[in-house]
This record gives structure tokens, C-alpha cells and sequence, in this order.
């Protein structure tokens, strides 16, 4: 079993809990200041943004309930990543920047790959049983 030990189970429901709080957090402050994130979005060249902004949030809020509830957690993973990719590639475009600009883009880009990372793993781990989870899914 994969979560076999008392350490396993803690650690990944902490990890869940952590990877929830940053996701939700940066969903939530879309949303809640929609303005600006539809402005910098398209600013950055998003296709619809006052359209993909909004939704991609409210899409995040949901894969963000799922992970941390464990009531769908691959599509809640899946829907993560569905977000995290292109926005990754669009709004992170360091490459195309230099100095300070380019360093701070490219944390921002490193920051989602790892969170991509994590919502993948997760998936992955949809097929056996999550500790302090609701355990809903397909």
C-alpha cells in the first residue's frame, strides 16, 4: 500500500493541504481582483482573457476543492494542469525578456512547472486510496 506508515499519511495530506493553498490563493486573488488579472493577461497576449481568465479561475477553485477534499481528485488534478500549462507558457514568457524582468518571469515559470508537477503526481495517484479523503472518484 502506498500509504502504509502514519509518516506517509501525514505527509501527504500535508502535501495537499500545501499544494491546495497555493493554487486556491492564487485563483481566489484572480477572482477577487479580476480587473487586473483580465488586464494583465491580456496585456501578456491570452487569447480571451475576459473570458479564459475568469474561468481558468473558477476552474482552479474547483480542481483546488477536489485535490483537497479527494472528491474527484484526477479530474481536479487534471483540470490544475489544464490551466497551469498554457498560462505558463503564455504569461511566463521570460525568454522573450532580459534583466530583472526575465528573472522574476522565469521564477514565475519554474513556480507553475513545479506546481504542474505536483498536480500530475497527484493524478497519478488517483487510482488508490487518498488518507483524509472524501475517496469520490473514477
Amino acid at each position: 500500500m502506498v500509504f502504509s506508515t502514519p509518516v506517509s499519511k501525514a505527509a501527504f495530506v500535508a502535501g495537499r493541504l500545501l499544494f491546495a493553498v497555493v493554487i486556491g490563493y492564487l485563483a481566489v486573488g484572480n477572482l477577487l481582483d479580476l480587473e487586473s488579472a483580465v488586464g494583465y493577461a491580456k496585456s501578456k497576449g491570452a487569447p480571451l482573457a475576459s473570458i479564459s481568465v475568469p474561468l481558468g479561475s473558477v476552474g482552479l477553485v474547483a480542481g483546488t476543492v477536489a485535490v483537497l477534499s479527494g472528491i474527484y481528485p484526477v479530474v481536479g488534478a487534471l483540470a490544475i494542469v489544464a490551466f497551469l500549462v498554457p498560462i505558463t507558457v503564455i504569461m511566463h514568457d521570460f525568454w522573450t525578456m532580459e534583466g530583472q524582468d526575465r528573472q522574476n518571469e522565469q521564477i514565475h515559470f519554474l513556480k507553475n512547472v513545479g506546481l504542474i508537477g505536483i498536480a500530475l503526481i497527484l493524478a497519478a495517484l488517483g487510482s488508490v486510496p487518498w488518507p483524509a479523503a472524501v475517496g469520490i472518484g473514477l
